[in-house]
């Protein structure tokens, strides 16, 4: 991935239920490159962050997300697209 071309970063709002959100936070990061920035645990909501080389693996990764037990939404809030220089 040093070597990628492209990068990709995805803001995301996931909210989720609440009496599962210690299993949600942790089925979330086992997702490679996702961290949580901010959670509401009372009302179960969480700010998510995932990054990837590749728009497709970013993709597959927040569908990933989507399907975890307790999960009731995801929604996209934020969307970049870096690409590197070649000399």
């Amino acid at each position: 991935m040093d070597e990628a071309k492209d990068w990709h970063v995805c803001g995301l709002v996931v909210q989720v239920n609440p009496q599962k959100i210690a299993q949600i936070r942790t089925a979330l990061s086992a997702i490679p490159h996702t961290e949580i920035s901010a959670e509401d645990a009372e009302k179960g909501k969480m700010v998510v962050v995932m990054q990837s080389h590749d728009q497709h693996v970013l993709f597959e990764n927040m569908e990933n997300a989507r399907q975890i037990d307790g999960v009731i939404t995801l929604s996209l809030v934020y969307h970049q697209q870096d690409e590197t220089a070649e000399n």
